[in-house]
């Protein structure tokens, strides 16, 4: 892995900056709080987001500000990567916003889970590291603030030992055997459980071979029955077949009774009919003669003449009636035009000035109005009298043509009384000589049917004892069937009884089936426990001490190497015990880390961190990262003896990208590259 650039928007003292990074060896070079530090928290979060406790948004965002970015472009085994994560400033807290990644020009947008696990696989780190708040494989190999190295050194051993078996995977072991007892506790309560399962597998196989025996002794009460039913089915088959014979007679039998029935309902309807008839000549007798007396001395009216009679009287009252409406209106405009005058006459009586011109209205114009308008009401008065004298005159000529129509119209009713009696005469008439020959249709019909009855009659006697034969038939087959039901019921019942001995026999064998294998998986069981308990945990210890034996020699040939290249002096030796805590001697006498100067526990912490580095590397052959380390403050307190041997460590690395983090001068002519970081009004930059 090695980086290429690195983009900043406000990120803690970072405003907005653009930093490239060659490969060799780069200083970041700067005063204490110019801003050193926060680009490798920066690369951090690019690559694996916020983490609780240890890296949060709020100390990254800088203050006063809503949203920030990181964005990280680095190659990795090839390929080009390119990858921004977002902070953004909420109510109560700072929090990881969507970000994306490319990968060799390909964009895939993601959440901050989804990117570290693209990163994760990138840098061909362990899966499990996905839900981590705290990746100590980059920690321990790539970027470990030297402060926390230090203290890694002064920790208790359990804990820092612990903490070294997480590192080099090695605490997988102890969790296998964890797990193992786990397992283990579960197989024994299984195996516990399924003996309680199977304790009673041989009550149950004898159960089996009784109920086994009771069906075939059931068997053989059923063959006994089998032979007798067959005879007796045999009659029962032979009963219903006669039976079936005569229900066939029976069924002619019946038939013949219906068409009996049939004639002689049909003999009575026809009987009934022609009495019937009779009744009914008798009276169209009467009153065809009645009829005939009514219509005796009647003189035939002359319809047509009455008819139009009629229609010239109704012209003629028409006629009249249009003239008096007529004279009725002339009327009622005359004595509105007389109305008119008297009005007239009244208003210019009482009228002193014109209303329109204002002047004195003359006596002598006055008379001249009402003399006028008085000619006008006697024209009036002479027409109205005799327009009423003609609407008299209409009026009784009038009622005099209505009383002729009236007259006719009598007649006209008399003439229609007289067709309705020839009408009705001519229709009984029919009806009389309709009923005369269906009483000689009838008396044929009757004739017939009496035959008819005669012959049936004869067919009858021959099905006289059909009934008793019936019977008889059907008692003897009662009394078959009965003798079949009970053995029926027998025979069912005893295969009731062996279907219900079967299912029972069934649900043993399944029982003792389930029974079977339970005792087979007793068994597997019994061996997986001997298994795990006296192979596999033990292999596992084996397996785990031979490891932390191997890591333990790297681990401590690798410090004692960095420690004598760090410091040199004869009478000071360093090793790691078998907790992994640096032991130092100094002319034969072990003194505690914490009883170093500053620059010798630096230089000791330094040791352990490259030490560890390397091991890491060695140890997991996947991971990508071994072409890049972070040194942040790694010559905290060294003397100028111990800052020039910073050189030789610079070139003993053999690493492709070294990022150091230093505000020691002397440092800058040991490296390739020198990235100079100021800082004014709170705001850091590049100088």
């Amino acid at each position: 892995m090695i980086l290429k650039s690195l983009k900043l928007e406000n990120i803690r003292s970072h405003v907005n900056q653009n930093i490239s990074f060659p490969t060799g060896s780069i200083l970041l070079a700067g005063d204490i709080g110019a801003g050193k530090s926060s680009i490798l928290l920066a690369i951090e979060f690019a690559l694996f987001g916020i983490r609780r406790k240890h890296l949060t948004g709020e100390a990254l965002l800088r203050n006063g500000k809503n949203r920030g970015s990181v964005e990280l472009n680095f190659e990795i085994n090839g390929k080009d990567v390119i990858i921004k994560r977002e902070l953004v400033r909420k109510r109560s807290s700072v929090e990881q916003d969507k970000g994306f990644i490319i990968v060799n020009g390909l964009k895939k947008e993601g959440t901050p889970i989804e990117l570290k696990a693209e990163v994760l696989d990138l840098l061909g780190y362990p899966k499990e590291l996905l839900t981590k708040s705290k990746n100590l494989i980059y920690r321990y190999t790539v970027y470990c603030p030297q402060e926390e190295m230090k203290q890694i050194l002064l920790d208790e051993e359990e804990h820092r030992l612990g903490t070294l078996r997480k590192v080099f995977g090695i605490d997988k072991y102890e969790r296998i055997r964890e797990n193992s007892s786990i397992v283990l506790k579960q197989i024994r309560e299984e195996i516990k459980e399924s003996q309680g399962m199977i304790i009673d597998l041989d009550e149950k196989i004898n159960r089996k071979k009784e109920l086994e025996q009771e069906v075939a002794r059931l068997k053989e009460s059923l063959e006994r029955i089998i032979p007798k039913l067959e005879p007796i089915k045999k009659e029962v088959e032979e009963k219903r077949k006669k039976i079936k014979d005569i229900e066939l007679k029976q069924a002619e039998l019946n038939k013949l009774k219906k068409e009996l029935a049939v004639i002689d309902a049909e003999l009575n309807a026809k009987i009934d009919q022609r009495s019937r008839n009779k009744i009914e000549l008798e009276r169209l007798e009467k009153d065809i003669s009645l009829l005939k007396k009514s219509l005796e001395g009647k003189e035939e009216l002359k319809a047509e003449k009455i008819l139009a009679e009629i229609k010239q009287k109704e012209l003629q009252i028409q006629e009249k009636e249009r003239g008096i409406l007529e004279i009725t209106r002339k009327i009622n405009e005359l004595q509105v035009k007389k109305r008119h005058s008297e009005g007239i006459k009244d208003r210019i009586t009482k009228l002193q000035e014109c209303p329109t011109c204002e002047q004195k209205v003359e006596e002598e114009h006055k008379a001249f109005i009402i003399n006028r308008e008085n000619k006008n009401i006697e024209e009036f008065n002479q027409k109205l009298k005799s327009f009423s004298e003609e609407e008299n005159k209409l009026k009784l000529e009038l009622n005099s043509l209505k009383k002729e129509l009236e007259e006719l119209k009598k007649k006209e009713n008399q003439l229609e009384v007289i067709e309705i009696r020839m009408n009705n005469l001519k229709e009984k008439t029919e009806i009389k000589n309709r009923l005369l020959k269906e009483q000689d249709e009838l008396k044929a019909i009757v004739g017939q049917l009496n035959i008819k009855k005669l012959e049936l009659n004869k067919k009858l006697g021959q099905f006289k004892t059909i009934d008793e034969e019936s019977e008889q038939l059907r008692k003897e087959l009662d009394s078959v069937l009965l003798e079949e039901k009970k053995l029926e019921i027998e025979k069912i019942s005893i295969q009731k009884e062996i279907e219900g001995v079967n299912k029972i026999l069934a649900d043993l064998e399944k029982e003792i089936e389930l029974k079977l294998k339970t005792k087979e998986k007793v068994t597997r069981l019994s061996e997986l426990k001997t298994w795990l308990e006296s192979y596999f945990v033990n292999l596992m210890s084996i397996i785990e001490k031979q490891i932390m034996l191997k890591v333990h020699y790297d681990f401590n040939s690798a410090f004692q190497e960095w420690f004598n290249c760090l410091i040199e002096d004869e009478g000071m030796v360093a090793r790691l015990d078998n907790g992994f805590s640096p032991i130092i001697e100094q002319n034969g006498y072990e003194v505690n880390v914490s009883n170093l100067s500053g620059g010798e526990r630096t230089a000791c912490a330094l040791a352990y961190r490259l030490s560890l580095n390397k091991t890491i590397n060695d140890l997991i052959g996947g991971i990508k990262t071994k072409d890049l380390i972070i040194l942040d403050e790694p010559t905290d307190g060294f003397s100028n003896e111990q800052l020039d041997k910073v050189r030789n460590v610079l070139d003993q690395l053999n690493v492709h990208q070294i990022i150091l983090v230093s505000h020691e001068s002397k440092i800058e002519s040991f490296v390739d590259h020198i990235i100079r970081i100021g800082k004014h009004e709170n705001s850091s930059f590049i100088v």
